[in-house]
């Protein structure tokens, strides 16, 4: 299990995680069409730990996903 949170853009949110020593368990996921997915193409993920170990997930959702702003 693990927390999940949103963001705008996954390149800015590694870059501010990374400038305060929080190191991501590899670069971003991006899904393609080839994913098998039946839509949210470009959606991206990444991983990294807390200080505790606890597993966490970043997503910057595209397609039908994507949160509107109101």
């Amino acid at each position: 299990m693990h927390l999940c949170f949103e963001v705008d853009n996954i390149d800015a949110a590694m870059a501010r995680l990374k400038a305060i020593g929080i190191e991501p368990e590899g670069e971003p996921i991006v899904f393609q069409e080839e994913d098998g997915l039946k839509s949210g193409f470009g959606t991206a993920v990444a991983y990294f730990q807390d200080p505790d170990g606890t597993n966490l997930e970043i997503i910057a959702p595209q397609g039908p996903f994507k949160r509107k702003n109101s």
